[in-house]
């Protein structure tokens, strides 16, 4: 066994037992895979998320299939703290582990406030073949890097149009802590709510009735990168547009299906996104 192997393996456990110190974990992407807007959970609750990408890759690339494991938790009403593990199979190869992350996120001001700003922050530990798209960064035509150790930071603006429709953008920045290069990338987007059954909110839970349904619309891709520049290219960088549809029951499950379609020549042709989920307290 490698000692980078171990080094990980070691690094997974220090932040696993962190993680469960401040408590067990809740997504704010709502209907949407990449996008995040400016709400939180209440204090106590905890998500996990079983998410899976299969994707239709650019002519001459592999395709592959890959699966992200989140754990997210509601320290208060306005800070949450997640733990995502990751693996991936590449054009019918071994099925393999691509890293792991820790991401916190903390909502500035109570609901109400225009573009309700949050700030985003995630370490990450990533093998250079990990796949699963939580983001769009940098550049295509840039050196390509092997394993890295990254800090992910997002300035997330949210507001709530009504109700049941809200509107967001996410700015991104991706520093790799190994050759020191920052990569930029962007999310925007909205959420709808298509049903909603207050009624059924109080009740016990338990059951398949559904609560609510959404309809996510997001448009993600990269923004360029210090090394070579900031440009929007869409000959140099990859460009998303996905729609997604997310339903909740009464028994805390939730379950989610997407479709992204790469906009460009490097991005991905086309990704089938799945999420399955529980909530509770």
């Amino acid at each position: 066994m490698s000692n980078g192997w171990l080094a990980s393996a070691g690094g997974i456990r220090i932040a696993f037992a962190s993680f469960l110190i401040c408590g067990p974990a809740m997504a704010g992407n709502e209907a949407n895979f990449v996008l995040y807007d400016h709400h939180t959970e209440a204090k106590g609750t905890t998500e996990v998320n079983l998410l899976s990408d299969v994707a239709r890759s650019a002519p001459g690339e592999p395709s592959y299939s890959a699966q992200l494991v989140e754990i997210e938790r509601a320290l208060t009403d306005q800070w949450m703290m997640a733990l995502y593990f990751e693996g991936d199979a590449i054009d019918g190869a071994d099925y393999a582990f691509g890293g792991w992350r820790i991401e916190s996120r903390y909502r500035l001001y109570p609901y109400g406030a225009f573009l309700n700003p949050v700030l985003y922050v995630e370490y990450g530990n990533l093998s250079a073949s990990h796949r699963y798209l939580l983001e769009a960064v940098g550049r295509t035509d840039a050196e390509e890097e092997g394993s890295s150790h990254e800090i992910e930071s997002r300035l997330i603006l949210g507001h709530d149009i009504s109700d049941g429709f809200d509107i967001a953008f996410n700015w991104i920045s991706d520093a790799n802590l190994n050759t020191g290069n920052w990569e930029f990338g962007y999310a925007a987007g909205l959420n709808y709510t298509l049903l909603d059954e207050p009624a059924r909110r109080g009740a016990e839970p338990g059951g398949l009735g559904i609560k609510e349904v959404k309809l996510g619309a997001e448009l993600y891709g990269g923004l360029g990168d210090t090394a070579l520049g900031l440009t929007i290219d869409p000959e140099r960088t990859e460009q998303y547009a996905g729609l997604n549809l997310r339903a909740e029951f009464d028994s805390g499950l939730h379950a989610q299906i997407g479709a992204a379609l790469g906009l460009t020549d490097d991005s991905e042709r086309g990704l089938l996104r799945l999420m399955l989920g529980w909530e509770f307290e």
